[in-house]
């Protein structure tokens, strides 16, 4: 036969699991609606304004002939295209833009800065910084083939503002006035 209970036992197991209950609950409603309150939109307009160009010419040729494969293996290195303008595997570029607020350019937004590692076919691994004014910082980074004016790249994170974030920023093709429209689609 079992022993009766206390009261004081009862009430205090009932208190814990009704705890646990509304923790419960209060993590799935912040959980559900992290992701529909925190999803948001800014379009920029950037214009570049410098480039420095890394030609790593040189170091290409030392590779072919100084590197530690067999002649069996140098016979593998991809063969040129014929083609010797623009950039070539390993050169890298750095782009400085002009962020801004509307397609007019009256505006300034902030500034940016695209670091792009080039490979096969005019197309490289670049990593993007935009400067916000606001003192806000957002990072993205992803493939972009050179031959096209239109990218898409992915939004790794952020600063301030923006400090967690994820998405992706979509460029569209340079308009009339040569500013390219940055549409940023941001989670978090």
């Amino acid at each position: 036969m079992a022993e009766p209970r206390s009261s004081a036992t009862r009430h205090g197991r009932r208190a814990a699991v009704l705890v646990a209950v509304l923790g419960l609950l209060c993590a799935l409603g912040l959980a559900s609606g992290a992701g529909a309150a925190g999803n948001r939109g800014l379009t920029l307009y950037s214009v570049a304004t410098g480039v420095q160009y890394i030609n790593t010419e040189d170091d290409r040729a030392r590779g072919k002939v100084n590197n530690p494969l067999d002649d069996a293996s140098n016979k593998l290195w991809p063969k040129s295209t014929g083609r010797e303008d623009g950039p070539q595997p390993g050169d890298i570029a750095i782009y400085a833009l002009n962020l801004y607020s509307s397609p007019t350019l009256k505006q300034k937004a902030g500034s940016a800065v695209y670091t792009c590692y080039f490979h096969y076919n005019q197309r490289a691994l670049c990593k993007g910084y935009y400067k916000l004014k606001a003192g806000s910082t957002l990072v993205a980074s992803g493939p972009i083939d050179f031959k096209s004016s239109k990218f898409n790249i992915v939004v790794t994170g952020g600063t301030s503002n923006y400090l967690g974030v994820r998405g992706e920023v979509r460029a569209g093709a340079a308009s009339a006035s040569k500013a390219q429209r940055l549409d940023f689609r941001l989670i978090g």
